[in-house]
């Protein structure tokens, strides 16, 4: 049966900010978009507390199974309209603030089917259509988007059967995940345990200058295309992570006018020299030609360093700690050039390195079957969410 999103929630409940906490006051916990994970749960490690009226307080506690929407923020890339469910269940009281909305669920909706429901229309771009941007801010239009999106509503005992059959579904990725970020961990451990001892005591330290060449395009605006060749920016530098989102392109036949400074390979290190600062990974395999773009460092390994030895170098907390006292700029903090060269990390024997890089490369080998494995379980949880959702299941 359809059904318009307004007539499956009561009326939306709009989030209140309050006021600061002076000194030694007790406030209400407020949640904050800063809250939300992508997966459509709370993250709570970082709650707030503000002083908010007895009056809004009663009418605006959440209650568990409450949605809360995004209705204030977004980015280019990100469009507001992101959703989790308040799935906390303790004495503790909760409010969520004024850039967010509650949605409560009427009483033949099963939360968790609504969630996921939204999930799904905010994946396929519903939300866009009811954005608006006012001072720089994007803001959803929420009483238009709940009025004006049709919906298919199954009967109650379906929606918990899909609720929980994605549910399930969530489970495995999650468990996947967890595998990677283990892999991740073993790699550090092994690292600090090689060359902890080195990093404390600051043996054998070289400049950056002497043990890499620097291929530097700063500065260098290369026009962008819709295909063509393939251009890295800082957005695709992760910590030990390289991300191929987003996907730019420069102009086929500007390649050469554009590739003046040196040809980046696999292997070589990418360092972010701004916004942000200090990332470090490694150029994966890329087949074909690709170009890199600013706020980008590319370092090429002398005989003295193997790259998967200073990629961890880079990252270490000895490193990142001598490179900020460095950096320079009020609003957004980046390193010239000139400082970073001078900057040191130890060199131990090479032998010791090569041995770390055989570890790096095992785990990647490894890592690189589980992520491929994660991508299909993703696949599957996409497959089975537009199904749930065009009603091509439990039928």
């Amino acid at each position: 049966m359809k059904y318009k999103l307004a007539d499956i929630f009561e009326k939306p409940i709009s989030g209140e900010w309050g006021e600061e906490l002076r000194e030694g006051e007790k406030g209400t916990k407020v949640i904050r978009t800063t809250n939300f994970t992508n997966l459509g749960r709370l993250d709570l490690n970082n709650i707030v507390e503000r002083k908010i009226d007895l009056e809004k307080f009663q009418n605006k506690v959440l209650k568990l199974g409450d949605i809360i929407i995004e209705k204030s923020g977004g980015s280019p890339t990100q469009p507001v309209g992101r959703t989790v469910i308040f799935d906390v269940d303790s004495n503790e009281k909760y409010i969520c603030n004024n850039f967010t909305a509650i949605l409560r669920p009427i009483n033949n909706v099963y939360p968790k089917y609504v969630l996921y429901l939204l999930k799904d229309l905010y994946n396929r771009k519903q939300v866009i259509k009811f954005q608006n941007k006012t001072t720089g801010i994007i803001n959803l239009k929420l009483n238009d988007y709940l009025l004006n999106t049709e919906i298919t509503l199954p009967k109650l005992e379906i929606q918990k059967k899909i609720a929980n059959l994605l549910d399930k579904s969530q489970e495995l990725i999650d468990k996947r995940k967890a595998q990677i970020d283990v892999l991740d961990v073993l790699v550090k451990s092994r690292f600090i345990g090689m060359f902890g001892e080195w990093l404390s005591k600051k043996k054998d330290l070289y400049m950056l200058s002497e043990m890499c060449n620097f291929i530097d395009y700063r500065g260098k605006t290369p026009e962008k295309s819709d295909e063509g060749i393939p251009l890295i920016t800082a957005k695709n530098v992760k910590n030990h992570s390289f991300s191929f989102e987003p996907r730019e392109y420069i102009p086929s036949e500007n390649y050469d006018d554009v590739m003046t400074r040196g040809i980046p390979k696999a292997n070589d290190i990418l360092f972010t020299t701004e916004a942000p600062l200090g990332n470090v990974c490694r150029i994966p395999e890329i087949i074909g030609k690709f170009c890199v773009g600013q706020r980008l460092i590319t370092m090429q390994t002398l005989e003295n360093i193997v790259p998967e030895y200073l990629e961890y170098a880079l990252l270490s907390n000895e490193f990142q700690s001598e490179m900020w006292k460095k950096s320079s700029g009020s609003t957004v903090k980046g390193i010239r050039s000139k400082e970073l060269v001078k900057l040191s990390i130890p060199v131990p024997p090479l032998d010791l390195q090569n041995q770390f890089a055989a570890f790096v490369n095992q785990i990647d080998k490894l890592k690189f079957e589980m992520e491929k494995s994660l991508k299909e379980l993703e696949d599957n949880f996409n497959s089975l969410m537009q199904k749930a959702f065009n009603g091509e299941l439990f039928n």
